[in-house]
């Protein structure tokens, strides 16, 4: 009985059995023995077992704590050290937490800005604006973010660009919000300098403007008086020693004009004051005003002019055709200027896109003095020409290239160029137009062009409200010629008078003029209570090519822009589009 194990020993001391029972009973009891015995050795096994896990469980909670403190000492640095604001608030939007960013960003302490509103620190917000239940619903799920001005402890102003979405808990129920907030005032301050700047260059391209809109008018208007009077003199007979005279006269002071217009055009395009206007037009009448231009200087040097159309070219088409018949007299011009013998050919070959679009390329040869390869890209620059002699054996400015290939690029096409030295040059380009109406007309050569006739324009009637004494002049002179009566007024406020005296066929108007502008007095007449001054045609008559100007003509109610100096011929079919039709 003492070998049994002592669980079992106890047990049979408590039941007290004889010797006889214990005899009997001991094969139970081996076996009941052996079962304590087993179950010792797997209770040792446990106790084992569970000190080892115990341990184990002990390093892993050591290892875990020694992990959590490092990530958060870690994040404890980011965040002290981070530059934004980060911050949570509560419902009322009452600071519960924000990083040591806080400090530098306003100049407070963190422990005195704890459990202060959000709306302290933030100039025209309140806590109405952003932490309201209604607000908080409209933000669940995303992030709301707004500039805020905010003043520093120093008093100096500042901006702040607010972060925030809302938190909830996990019964999804509204706790507050978690954000950042960034210091963008020196972003704001680099904004209000652009802004500034900006509005200084405004300023300063306006004062431009205007410099070069009073230019224009001071230096076009006697130079009106001198083409027009060149004009005049020139077909009234002069003796034959003074022709030479009057052309030389004509043509410096049209190569003045040509100067001038050249500069203000480069400095539209340099600050893209100018738009294109598309309208109708017809490309005989282009091709015929560049013949015009250049025939009779062709003529003088002995070289032959050809202007060629493509039979597929259309009779009507949209586009800007004083932009187009500037490029082309541009490059016209150059070929004749720089052409001593042979040819220059314009010519113009149309390829249907489709019934409504046609493309057109443009063709500019001559076999003049070419331009040596090497020079090719210099020609396109502003101010700049081939060879530092051109300008003096040939004049100009050096504009009219650049001009003409910014003028191309902005309706669309690119301007090129092929040319030998000594042997010629050819410039290329081509534009697509809306197609209007076609023609199905033989291929034409145009070499000679029609003179405009001159005959009366009786019985037109005309209001010339103008202050230069020579351009008055000049106008009734060539109204006399082609029999128009005219009424002079000196200033808008007399034309209004004479406006309202009798009903004119038509209104010449200058724009610039001392007591009351063209502009106002326009105004005024169509004012008037007299129906005939409600529709009167008004001309503009302006030495101010600039964009702005043709607006202001448009909605002060003027029917049109004549620029000046005018060409006499322009004038003359102008006019006769408003003489009256006989009843």
């Amino acid at each position: 009985m003492n070998q049994m194990h002592r669980l079992l020993r106890r047990q049979l001391k408590n039941a007290k059995l004889d010797e006889a029972q214990m005899t009997a009973l001991e094969p139970f009891l081996k076996s009941v023995d052996k079962a304590y015995q087993d179950y010792e050795v797997d209770i040792r096994h446990l106790e084992t077992i569970v000190e080892m896990s115990s341990k184990e469980l002990f390093e892993t909670n050591k290892k875990l704590k020694q992990s959590f403190n490092q990530v958060s000492t870690r994040l404890k640095r980011v965040i002290e050290n981070i530059q934004e604001i980060i911050f949570e608030t509560d419902l009322e939007g009452n600071w519960t937490y924000l990083n040591p960013a806080w400090t530098e960003f306003t100049g407070r302490r963190v422990e005195d800005s704890l459990g202060k509103n959000f709306s302290e620190f933030f100039i025209d917000i309140s806590r109405e604006d952003l932490f309201k239940g209604a607000e908080f619903k409209t933000l669940r799920g995303r992030t709301f973010t707004k500039v805020f001005p905010f003043t520093h402890a120093n008093g100096t102003e500042h901006w702040a660009e607010v972060s925030l979405r809302v938190i909830s808990n996990e019964d999804g129920w509204y706790t507050g919000t978690i954000g950042s907030i960034v210091d963008i005032t020196r972003l704001k301050r680099t904004e209000a300098d652009l802004i500034a700047a900006r509005d200084r260059a405004s300023i300063a391209s306006k004062a431009k403007d205007e410099f070069l809109s009073t230019m224009s008018h001071e230096i076009r208007t006697p130079l009106n008086a001198v083409i027009g009077l060149s004009h005049l003199l020139l077909i009234e007979d002069p003796k034959s020693h003074q022709l030479d005279y009057l052309n030389s006269l004509k043509y410096s002071s049209e190569h003045l004009l040509g100067l001038v217009n050249d500069i203000l055009d480069f400095s539209k395009i340099e600050s893209g004051t100018f738009e294109l206007e598309y309208r109708p037009f017809s490309m005989d009448y282009v091709l015929g005003a560049v013949e015009t231009n250049f025939k009779h200087k062709a003529a003088e040097k002995q070289i032959n002019l050809i202007i060629e159309r493509n039979p597929a070219l259309p009779q009507t088409i949209k586009g800007d055709s004083m932009r187009l018949s500037q490029v082309l007299v541009n490059l016209v011009g150059n070929a004749v200027k720089f052409t001593e013998h042979g040819s220059v050919e314009l010519r113009l070959q149309a390829a249907p896109k489709d019934p409504k679009r046609t493309e057109i390329t443009f063709t500019v040869k001559d076999t003049g003095i070419g331009i040596p390869k090497e020079k090719s890209d210099l020609i396109f620059r502003s101010f700049t020409q081939a060879n530092s002699d051109t300008t003096r054996k040939y004049g100009g400015t050096g504009l009219g290239l650049a001009i003409s290939k910014k003028l191309i690029e902005k309706m669309g096409g690119t301007l090129t160029l092929e040319s030998t030295e000594g042997i010629g040059t050819t410039f290329s380009f081509s534009l697509e137009f809306e197609t209007l109406s076609h023609q199905t007309t033989a291929p034409v050569n145009r070499t000679t062009g029609n003179q405009t006739e001159f005959s009366s324009l009786a019985p037109l009637n005309v209001l010339v409200v103008e202050d230069n004494k020579m351009n008055i002049m000049v106008l009734k002179r060539f109204l006399k010629k082609w029999d128009v009566e005219c009424t002079i007024a000196e200033n808008g406020l007399e034309g209004i008078d004479r406006a309202k005296e009798h009903d004119f066929d038509l209104i010449l108007m200058d724009l610039l003029m001392p007591v009351m502008n063209g502009y106002d007095s326009c105004e005024e007449i169509r004012a008037n209570t007299t129906p005939h001054n409600r529709s009167v045609p008004i001309l503009a008559l302006s030495a101010s090519a600039f964009m702005d100007v043709q607006d202001k003509v448009k909605r002060s109610g003027m029917n049109g822009h004549i620029s000046k100096p005018f060409n006499p011929k322009d004038l003359f079919e102008i006019l006769k589009k408003y003489v009256p039709s006989e009843q």
